[in-house]
């Protein structure tokens, strides 16, 4: 009779097919660099690519949009203008909450990977574009309604 306790819990076949999810860790740059809009983005592909539940996804995906309706609301209700000082202080913060949730969420799911054998993909296309597409239209929107 075999032993649960002495059964591996992690097979080396399990491993998702498809594109190579990124490192948690890593999404930390996007969310200081260009906000909650362009960590949440990254992490919800991430999660696909890890083969995270929708539970998981719809943390992120929470997390991100209330780091960014607090972003709007505090520069908006403090803040003359939002692009400079304290506006961009505001923006790291947001994103580095929204990090917060995406690595409680997706850092044992990767270990995981990590455990089977798979690797990293790299970051920094994806990172620099969503840093440089959503960051913008995250400025966009802390103006438009900084500005109203």
């Amino acid at each position: 009779m075999a032993d649960e306790l002495f059964r591996p819990t992690i097979s080396p076949t399990a491993r998702p097919a498809g594109r190579r999810p990124w490192r948690p860790s890593s999404l930390v740059y996007p969310a200081l660099l260009g906000g909650a809009a362009p960590v949440t983005a990254l992490a919800l592909v991430n999660a696909h690519r890890l083969g995270l539940p929708g539970r998981a996804r719809a943390a992120v995906l929470g997390a991100g949009l209330a780091a960014l309706a607090a972003r709007v609301l505090v520069t908006a209700l403090l803040l003359d203008d939002g692009t400079r000082g304290p506006g961009r202080l505001i923006g790291a913060l947001a994103g580095g909450l929204a990090w917060l949730a995406v690595s409680a969420t997706q850092k044992g799911a990767f270990r995981g990977y990590e455990m089977r054998g798979g690797e990293a993909g790299s970051l920094w296309g994806p990172g620099v574009l969503a840093v440089l597409v959503l960051g913008f239209a995250e400025a966009l929107l802390v103006l438009t309604v900084a500005g109203a």
